[in-house]
């Protein structure tokens, strides 16, 4: 019973992780693209770029993909940066599929 119970709470454990987000709450403006890219760990796609005279403007996407309980979730995010640094960030679309 002893083993059981302990097996139950590994599952439960590791699954959670499972679970988790992006994590947006974490990042913070004026970031570099390389200090999003450790905290997302998520590849980012490049998806617009344009220079003028306020800099080097690029838009990266990052997704990710979330089952849970046979359901799927795939979350994205539009992330805008100015001469490499972030300036802005939000959800694009969060569909789900079964």
């Amino acid at each position: 019973m002893k083993r059981l119970l302990i097996l139950l709470s590994i599952i439960l454990l590791t699954s959670c992780n499972a679970y988790k987000d992006i994590p947006v709450e974490d990042l913070s403006l004026g970031m570099t693209i390389e200090q999003v890219q450790s905290i997302v760990k998520k590849q980012l796609v490049q998806v617009a770029i344009n220079s003028d005279n306020e800099g080097e403007k690029q838009v990266f996407q990052v997704q990710k993909r979330i089952v849970r309980g046979g359901i799927a979730r795939q979350q994205r995010y539009n992330l805008y940066f100015i001469n490499r640094k972030l300036v802005k960030y939000e959800k694009d679309s969060e569909k789900f599929s079964f």
